[in-house]
């Protein structure tokens, strides 16, 4: 990397602002990919102490600290899929169905080879978490007004 002036780290803005390249429109995926996408933007879906938000709370912890760059998400109310948010859908999804191999090659895209195995752990627990409170209530996890 060149140090820029503007960045004494010398990050290149354009590379991280890739992840929020829209990808998709929230309304394409199903409801397991909207409450992954709605946890990223900061939706406040389950009580803070509930399994789901201490899951995700880990896996986003060990995403933040292991990132290849900073993850990026879109507004709450946008209808756009981001990049990131795109990836992190289908990487969640492919943990939680047993893929875990293509999973960690996911994560691989946003975070250092050697903390993939453990960021597969955790989106496979968030995955079946989710899949089990859709299935017990499938409006029980929705924000008011949310999603239709």
């Amino acid at each position: 990397m060149s140090y820029s002036p503007y960045d004494p780290f010398g990050r290149d803005r354009a590379q991280e602002a890739e992840g929020a390249e829209p990808v998709g429109r929230i309304d394409q995926l199903d409801e397991h990919g909207r409450l992954v996408v709605a946890l990223m933007r900061g939706a406040k879906l389950a009580a803070k102490d509930s399994d789901i938000a201490k899951v995700y709370g880990q896996m986003m912890m060990v995403f933040e600290r292991h990132a290849r760059r900073p993850l990026m998400w879109h507004a709450p109310n946008c209808i756009c899929l981001g990049a990131d948010e795109a990836v992190m859908v289908r990487f969640v999804r492919l943990a939680s169905n047993g893929a875990r191999e293509d999973a960690a090659l996911m994560a691989m895209l946003l975070i250092r080879a050697d903390i993939a195995s453990l960021a597969v752990s955790l989106a496979e627990q968030l995955g079946l978490l989710i899949q089990t409170a859709i299935r017990v209530d499938s409006h029980a996890m929705r924000p008011p007004g949310a999603y239709h």
